[in-house]
Formats: C-alpha cells, sequence, structure tokens
C-alpha cells in the first residue's frame, strides 16, 4: 500500500461539510468565498467532483442554482463588474464589446496616421529622445551649445 502525503481529503471534506458547502454554493455564494467560509481550499470540491459522481451532479445543479440567485445581468457589464464568467452570455459578450471597441481605435488608413508631429520652437530648443520622460535633472541648468 502506497501511502499519500498530506491529510486525507475525506476527513477534511466529510459528508456534512459537503452538504452545507453546497447549501451556501446554492444561496448565491461564490465557490471561492464558499470554500473560504467551510475553511477548505478553493479547488477541494472540484477535486471531489472529478472523483464522485454522484457530488458531480449536486456540484453542478448548487452552481446552477446559485448564479440564478445570484439574480446578475448577463451582458458584458456583468464580465467586467459582476466577475461571472459565463460561457453562454457574458464571455461571448466581452469579447464582442471588446472587437468593437478595437475596431473604432485602429485608424482606417495606415498611411495617413503618422507620428504626431511637434511644434517647431520645441523641436528646435530641445533634441528628441526615444524615452518617454527627460533624463535632465531640474536641479542643473542646462548648459547652453557654442555656435
Amino acid at each position: 500500500m502506497t501511502r499519500r502525503r498530506g491529510r486525507p481529503t475525506e476527513a477534511v471534506f466529510d459528508a456534512p461539510l459537503r452538504a452545507r458547502y453546497l447549501k451556501a454554493v446554492a444561496a448565491g455564494a461564490r465557490l471561492g468565498e464558499a470554500a473560504e467560509a467551510f475553511g477548505i481550499h478553493r479547488n477541494l470540491p472540484g477535486y471531489h467532483a472529478l472523483r464522485d459522481e454522484e457530488f458531480a451532479r449536486a456540484f453542478n445543479e448548487a452552481k446552477a442554482l446559485g448564479k440564478k440567485r445570484r439574480s446578475i445581468q448577463h451582458g458584458e457589464v456583468a464580465y467586467n463588474e459582476g466577475r461571472c464568467r459565463c460561457t453562454e452570455i457574458c464571455t461571448p459578450a466581452a469579447t464582442a464589446a471588446r472587437a468593437r471597441r478595437h475596431a473604432t481605435q485602429q485608424p482606417e488608413d495606415d498611411d495617413a496616421a503618422g507620428p504626431p508631429t511637434t511644434a517647431p520652437e520645441e523641436a528646435a530648443s530641445e533634441p528628441s529622445s526615444p524615452l518617454p520622460f527627460s533624463l535632465r535633472s531640474p536641479l542643473v541648468p542646462s548648459r547652453g551649445r557654442a555656435a
């Protein structure tokens, strides 16, 4: 018989605790918040769902009921602000909205859009720098160039 490391998961996540966890998830608690409330790791219920078909069925039912009870208005806002990652509505809505925003931000004609121009007096006084900031210290006066 091989010995496993750590505590046996059946002792940590026993049947009464599983029932209370599923009840909390069905009431609308998020999975990680419910796991934290019961003092278990957030991945432990998923681990048990992979190994126990009956628990997996109850787990999926509780998640679906909890999602309905949270009464989320599904869409892009729920994805961005409500952390809903449902694959039926929220994720596709956010993906489509993001694609629309990127399409409107891109210039129509790439040749017409050049680098931003600077005023002629700025270009003459300061040499251009590839850095977005100046390396010159504001405390040290600049030296004039000899003509």
